[in-house]
């Protein structure tokens, strides 16, 4: 394995490119060039498309049309680059693939400590990778090392885990140990979305512990039961609605624990509805640019004059530590044990910051604060489950942590598709990030590839969708959640329910590799030897798995 520290011996060349590799520095650049390769490009956040481009194809775009305050979520912040037809963009772990040989770019300067996020940039038509960081507002002396870049080639998949093993090593799951090998859960979010009231939230509880459902007979090593969005008085007022919970919370989740359930709650500290009792109490706590307009986080809806929801300056004492309160309320005055932190991108958004740094330092500090809580005021143990998060300056704090977009009760989204949008909320596009993100598992984080679909009502999946979403996720995903009402399982319910538990049971003790062999079609084995079968993400959605005679 070959190392790199990149050194910059120049002061503030804000998001600069510091180093071009050649590829002829690693291999026969004859026989591996970066055209002929299929290149994974990793993501920058949970909610990147992250898939194999295969050579002469594009990567999938990362920004829309129509709706520009999405455009934020999925380009490299503060980059000068687009990808093209010669140019493919990779974040923090990014490999080039022929065959079962592998070349991987990995950027390891937040593993012992903090440095700028790093991108790749693939050049087909010159066959080089350049590194470029997101340092934009940071100042640099003489010698600082500015990036650490890890290079290695690997003969196989199972290689290519090892040796990110011997990178990341496993020390940051401590945090989660609790939890155990195989957490499993129910969420309010995908059944009811925002419509929630303590009412309808004790009852799903009631039937989740009544009811023969997957979780309930499901053999998972703990159990989560997670209140989702729609319980907050407004987007960053982070109070409970009382015409919705009107005794709090403190009675439901002392419930849910006495049915051996971790309570949980959906937060998305870093955002706010400019039309908040918080933004007209502190106005100056909400980012701007040097001009002075609000910056952007994205768009929803139900949140924002227009839909458009801006960004906390985490630069801020004062939002810090009014943050850190709201963390310490949710888990000890009302009780929950595990926080699904939300959105987190936007706090590598860049402005004019109070303080005037990088972004990457600020989110650093922000992050670290928050999930500084291990145990409540009782000392049971807290965990943290990160969503829209920038993956390289969060494994640390956050190794539970979403590794795709939303999934959705539908196999695609049509009209997203149609303006381009590739951090929609969509089965087919969840599937293929998890896929993309299956060598993480386990290594870089516990990945959670979000929940599973076994109801009838409501939902337009497959027998043969939901089974492959399920499998996949078993396969390559850490956690187990879903979101179906637990009452109303008729037969189809019961016979996927059997289904997807007996396949979680055979292959509970296996590892499985995985090779993109198409853009829709994937081969999988064990390491084991004893199994092997076949992804088809096309038009008959099919999970295969046979064992090898």
């Amino acid at each position: 394995m070959k190392t790199y520290t990149v050194h910059r011996d120049y002061i503030a060349r804000e998001n600069s490119i510091i180093d071009i590799i050649h590829l002829d520095d690693f291999v026969d650049a004859q026989k591996f060039r970066v055209d002929n390769a299929c290149i994974n490009n990793g993501g920058w956040q949970s909610w990147n498309p992250c898939t194999e481009t295969f050579p002469g194809k594009k990567q999938l775009p990362l920004t829309c049309f129509g709706i520009k305050q999405w455009n934020s979520y999925l380009v490299f912040p503060e980059t000068k680059y687009k990808s093209s037809k010669n140019i493919i963009l990779g974040q923090f772990i990014s490999y080039l693939r022929w065959n079962d040989f592998y070349l991987f770019f990995v950027s390891v300067g937040n593993v012992t400590g903090t440095l700028p996020p790093v991108q790749f940039i693939f050049n087909r038509k010159e066959n080089t990778v350049s590194i470029e960081i997101c340092d934009k507002g940071n100042e640099w002396k003489t010698g600082d090392v500015t990036g650490r870049i890890e290079i290695f080639t690997a003969d196989s998949y199972f290689e290519a885990r090892e040796k990110l093993l011997s990178i990341f090593g496993n020390q940051h799951f401590d945090s989660i140990s609790h939890l155990g090998n195989n957490p499993g859960g129910w969420e309010s979010w995908y059944n009811h979305y925002a419509n929630i009231n303590q009412e309808l939230v004790t009852e799903d509880l009631n039937k989740l512990v009544t009811t023969e459902n997957i979780i309930s007979k499901g053999n998972y090593s703990s159990r989560i039961f997670q209140i989702d969005d729609g319980w907050e008085q407004a987007l960053g007022d982070w109070q409970i609605r009382k015409d919705r919970f009107k005794d709090g919370f403190t009675e439901i989740t002392s419930k849910i624990e006495n049915e051996n359930y971790i309570p949980g709650l959906w937060i998305a500290p870093f955002i706010i509805d400019s039309r908040s009792e918080t933004a007209a109490a502190h106005p100056d706590w909400l980012l701007r640019d040097e001009y002075g307009n609000l910056v952007s986080a994205g768009y929803n809806p139900l949140w924002g004059k227009d839909g458009t929801f801006y960004c906390l300056d985490l630069s801020r004492d004062e939002v810090i530590s009014h943050l850190d309160k709201i963390i310490d309320t949710a888990i000890n005055e009302w009780g929950f044990r595990y926080l699904k932190l939300d959105f987190l991108y936007a706090g590598m958004l860049y402005g004019n910051y109070h303080q005037k740094t990088a972004s990457y330092k600020i989110y650093s500090r922000a992050i670290k604060t928050l999930t500084a809580r291990k145990t409540n005021k009782l000392g049971k143990p807290v965990a943290y489950l990160g969503c829209g998060v920038p993956f390289e300056l969060s494994f640390k704090y956050l190794p539970l942590s979403r590794i795709g977009c939303d999934t959705y009760e539908k196999w695609t989204n049509p009209l997203l598709r149609l303006i381009h949008w590739n951090g929609r909320n969509e089965a087919w596009l969840n599937v293929k990030d998890t896929l993309g993100h299956a060598m993480w598992d386990g290594i870089i984080f516990k990945n959670d590839p979000d929940v599973v679909f076994i109801r009838k009502d409501n939902c337009t999946l497959t027998d043969e969708q939901k089974y492959l979403i399920a499998g996949v996720g078993e396969l390559f995903g850490s956690q187990f959640m879903y979101s179906d009402d637990p009452g109303k399982a008729g037969e189809s319910e019961k016979y996927m329910t059997e289904k997807i538990l007996s396949f979680a049971n055979k292959y509970k003790n296996e590892e499985f590799g995985i090779t993109q062999i198409s853009e829709n079609f994937y081969e999988i084995y064990s390491k084991s030897g004893k199994y092997k079968g076949s992804i088809d993400m096309g038009k008959n959605p099919m999970l295969k798995i046979d064992e090898v005679e």
